[in-house]
């Protein structure tokens, strides 16, 4: 009998043929599929992606090229004497002080009551101080900024 089991073993005509039915693992996909595609949550954002071109001008030129990034309005702070010399730039003119260098930003800044300003309240700022200004000071510029309205405010000179 174990000579007869061997003899089976041996003839490839008397082996049984392996089937792979591949139906059930189809069904299985097809089932995945659609539990993903139920289960999946689209936010309302995610369906439209806005896309504004620039205007054109008279000449087919386009008016800006994809701006990315504002200049910054550098404000210099210097040791003058005693006291303390801040420049502006961007045409305004030099305070004497914090309190004058946040009446001055307060001015030039666009609002409901001053829509004639020259910056909105996310417009970068840079104050760029010499290292013999004392940080007290810098302190102080930094806060009439602030106190002005503007939110963008770094340290160090422009890029």
């Amino acid at each position: 009998m174990a000579r007869e089991h061997r003899r089976l073993l041996r003839d490839p005509r008397a082996r049984a043929r392996v089937s792979l039915s591949i139906t059930p693992m189809i069904d299985v996909v097809f089932q995945l599929l659609i539990y993903f595609l139920l289960t999946a949550g689209f936010m309302g954002n995610e369906r439209h992606l806005r896309a504004e071109m620039p205007p054109e001008q008279s000449d087919g030129a386009r008016s800006r090229e994809l701006a990315l990034e504002r200049e910054p309005l550098v404000i210099r702070l210097a040791r003058d004497g005693a006291g303390l010399a801040i420049e502006l730039g961007g045409g305004l003119a030099p305070p004497r002080d914090a309190r004058g260098l946040e009446q001055v930003l307060r001015d030039a800044l666009v609002g409901p009551d001053s829509p004639r300003g020259f910056f909105t309240a996310d417009h970068p700022i840079r104050i760029a101080a010499a290292p013999d200004v004392p940080w007290q000071d810098v302190v102080e510029v930094f806060n009439a900024v602030v106190a002005a309205g503007y939110r963008s405010v770094a340290f160090g000179g422009p890029r």
